[in-house]
């Protein structure tokens, strides 16, 4: 875990001997995923965060699924807002940290203050008597591994970590670390055994019910497996459905056995709707009440712009996170409506969709079909899809802020002072003024100001110089002025402002 762009998925590479982090979309980590490997007889599994603010939930289910955190921090930037996340979610979730301090090989970097910065983050370092082991590794010069792998084999050891028998009647529990629909697929779940073990005969009990696994795919060669053990990340194929993402699953060994779990798990939940049910706060005590509140509700409907959108991304994960990213684009002025949600490519029902509701298609790490975007073009419907989750977030911001009512301020461009008020006999009235600021001009938008107060808007429709009527006055000049709508108590001593309108 830690911030964006401190070296997280280069210094697995590093690790693995792998080149992950070259086809990363904006060089930065937007996937969770989950990567094994053997040392001095040991297996390791890391998962790997994203590092972007907009991943928050990402990294909490990480800390709370994993036996402890590595804390990668980079040398030359120290502790930054996600480094400081990160070592909260550790301590939540009460697994130990080691810290491993990436790009030693980069210039201007102050290791002293760093490890000071960490202490003060929350971190019991080693060397200042504390439990926390720290490591400087360079993931671009492969140095320092070995006595990172050895730390984690030792703080392991410490903690005495082992494996765990599944709990009585299934054979295996996991972790789902993330969920995708696949085109040839269909639903596929990488998951983390949590205990016990599984294979290819066997059931997947979730909360939204059960399925046989059809294949087992080994999550770093996607070569086919036969059976996974406690510690092992890998995707399950072959699923009904596409499993929550952070959610846990139970495995049985046959379908009765995964028919009662599941008539168990719908039982207890029924339980608890209907005692959530009990606590729901009461209706109003009158029809009156009731329609006082459903008129409130309706003006704030009316009063609130909404951009209809119809999301698509390429996991359960990023869905979560692109749906919450969206949602604090919300304000009181323009909000997103979300008609639609899901993972998997854009497909012609979401173009239809989208029609129907005048919404727009915004797709996050998928495809657009050519098929479909020929439907969407003849239907004027509009698809944006996009690799990075900022970029989308900052155009869609943009996008909100042009539906927003502009910010108006009347800018004064030219004043006069009322010396003495007439009265024609055709009932209209003529201000005789002298013109102390600017150049008062026929069609201006003005208002009357009163000691300091606006005491009634109208516009200019004469403007009298001489017994001639003339186009403009200017400054330190008398004239007669009429206005429309008439200002029966204009009075002197009053000032004529002339404004014009400009968005903030």
């Amino acid at each position: 875990m830690g911030h964006v762009d401190h070296g997280k998925t280069s210094l697995l590479d590093a690790i693995r001997e792998t080149d992950v982090a070259a086809g990363e979309a904006g060089g930065i980590t937007q996937n969770t995923r989950a990567h094994q490997i053997d040392y001095n007889g040991q297996k390791i599994t890391f998962i790997d965060t994203p590092g972007h603010e907009a991943f928050s939930a990402m990294r909490s289910r990480g800390a709370k699924v994993t036996d402890l955190v590595l804390l990668v921090v980079a040398a030359d930037d120290g502790v930054q807002p996600q480094t400081k996340e990160s070592i909260k979610f550790a301590k939540e979730s009460g697994v130990p940290v080691i810290v491993a301090i990436n790009k030693i090989d980069l210039p201007g970097k102050n290791l002293n203050k760093l490890k000071q910065e960490l202490s003060s983050a929350g971190l019991e370092l080693e060397e200042y008597g504390g439990e926390v082991i720290v490591n400087e590794v360079s993931a671009i010069k492969k140095t320092g591994l070995t006595e990172l792998l050895d730390s984690v084999l030792l703080t392991a050891e410490l903690n005495e970590l082992k494996k765990d028998a599944a709990p009585e009647g299934v054979e295996g529990t996991a972790f789902v670390l993330e969920s995708v629909l696949d085109e040839n697929l269909g639903p596929v779940s990488l998951v983390l055994v949590k205990s016990g073990g599984f294979s290819t005969a066997n059931f997947v009990v979730h909360e939204n019910g059960y399925s046989k696994i059809r294949t087992l795919l080994d999550n770093d060669t996607h070569s086919q497996r036969d059976g996974a053990e406690q510690g092992d990340p890998v995707a399950i194929v072959g699923l009904k459905d596409i499993l929550p993402t952070g959610s846990y699953i139970n495995i049985v060994k046959d379908e009765r056995t995964a028919k009662k779990l599941y008539r168990e798990i719908e039982e207890g939940e029924r339980d608890l709707l209907e005692a959530e049910q009990t606590d729901e706060p009461a209706a109003p005590d009158n029809d009156l009440a009731f329609l006082a509140d459903l008129l409130a509700d309706a003006k704030t409907e009316k009063e609130i712009k909404y951009l209809n959108v119809v999301l698509r991304t390429d996991s359960q994960g990023t869905l979560e996170v692109a749906t919450e990213e969206l949602s604090q684009l919300n304000d009181e002025e323009v909000q997103i409506k979300l008609i639609d949600s899901g993972v998997g490519a854009v497909t012609e029902k979401d173009v239809q969709a989208a029609k129907a509701a005048r919404a727009i298609i915004l797709g996050f790490q998928v495809e657009t079909p050519r098929k479909v975007a020929e439907l969407a073009k003849k239907e004027r419907v509009l698809v944006r899809t996009y690799e990075v989750i900022y970029e989308m977030i900052e155009e869609i911001s943009d996008a909100m802020d042009s539906m927003a009512d502009p910010v108006l301020e009347k800018v004064e461009v030219a004043r006069a002072r009322v010396k003495q008020v007439f009265v024609l006999s055709n009932g209209a009235v003529v201000a005789g003024s002298e013109v102390i600021k600017g150049t008062v001009i026929k069609g201006y938008r003005i208002y009357i100001e009163r000691d300091g107060a606006e005491m009634a808007e109208a516009k200019i429709t004469e403007l009298r110089q001489n017994k001639n009527v003339v186009k403009e006055i200017k400054k330190g000049q008398d004239c007669g002025i009429l206005f429309e709508p008439k200002y029966d108590d204009l009075q002197e001593g009053d000032e004529i402002v002339c404004f014009k309108v400009e968005k903030l």
